[in-house]
């Protein structure tokens, strides 16, 4: 498969036992969590404190939002392609959603009706964060449709004005 192409990272959610993230996590994370379902935060933590465990619990603890058949989704966004990978096996191995990550130059020129697909099948979208910008300013995807918005490597919103994390921020 190209690098342009979407690949699946699905868990097989039907087939297999419910996951349960909640079972592995530090306090510090479950409190992180709390936090996070009653109001945007920025989590700093250093490497291999388990940022990414936090994105995972937040996922679960709001999955009313996003399970199918809601029309609504969860993008985790990161800025690389091996990122991408990374976090999208992460979260398919760790929960139960339907995961899809997109990244390369392919996949983001889809038109609305094809986006609109796969956001009615897939509960968690792991892409590029040009991927997702391109897609709000041609109204591919719509942030009304977003119910969780994760952004791995957050600093890049302020470090570089002109990085997609930036101008993601000023379009919503």
């Amino acid at each position: 498969m190209s690098e342009d192409e979407a690949e699946s990272s699905s868990s097989g959610a039907a087939a297999s036992e419910p996951k349960d993230p909640r079972t592995i996590a530090r306090k510090y994370q479950l409190d992180l969590c709390k936090r996070a379902v009653d109001e945007n935060i920025i989590v700093y933590l250093g490497t291999g404190c388990g940022k990414t465990h936090i994105a995972v619990l937040l996922m679960y603890e709001l999955g009313h939002l996003i399970r199918k058949p809601s029309r609504e989704v969860c993008v985790f966004l990161a800025p690389t392609i091996p990122l991408v990978r990374q976090q999208a096996m992460v979260i398919a191995d760790s929960t139960n959603f339907k995961v899809q990550r997109y990244y390369g130059s392919g996949k983001h020129s889809r038109d609305h009706q094809a986006w609109e697909k796969e956001m009615g099948e897939y509960e968690v979208l792991v892409m590029t964060p040009q991927i997702l910008l391109h897609n709000l300013r041609h109204c591919f995807i719509r942030m009304d449709l977003i119910a969780l918005l994760i952004f791995d490597e957050c600093h890049h919103a302020q470090a570089q004005k002109r990085h997609p994390y930036a101008q993601i921020m000023k379009s919503t």
